[in-house]
C-alpha cells in the first residue's frame, strides 16, 4: 500500500511508522544541515516535507513521543 493508493482518512499503521521514520531522518539531517550552506530554495522544500510528513500523521491522529521516540496515537 502507498500513500497514492490509502483510502482517504485512513493509512495503513506501517506506512505510518515509515513516515514517523522519516520524519525523524529528516531531523537527524536537518540538524547537520547548520553546517553547510544551502540554498533558500533548498531550505525551503526540506521545511514543505517536513510539513507534509507531521501533516500524514497528524490527519491519522499520531504523533511522535518525544521521550521514546515512537509513533504514538494521540489523546482526542
Amino acid at each position: 500500500m502507498s500513500l497514492q493508493h490509502s483510502p482517504e482518512g485512513h493509512i495503513n499503521r506501517k506506512i505510518l511508522q515509515a513516515v514517523a521514520g522519516a520524519i525523524r531522518s529528516i531531523e537527524k539531517v536537518a540538524g547537520a544541515l547548520e553546517e553547510y550552506e544551502i540554498g533558500k530554495d533548498d531550505a525551503e522544500l526540506l521545511g514543505s516535507a517536513m510539513s507534509d510528513l507531521w501533516s500524514i500523521l497528524e490527519s491519522n491522529g499520531y504523533t511522535i513521543d518525544i521521550d521514546t521516540n515512537r509513533l504514538k496515537r494521540t489523546s482526542p
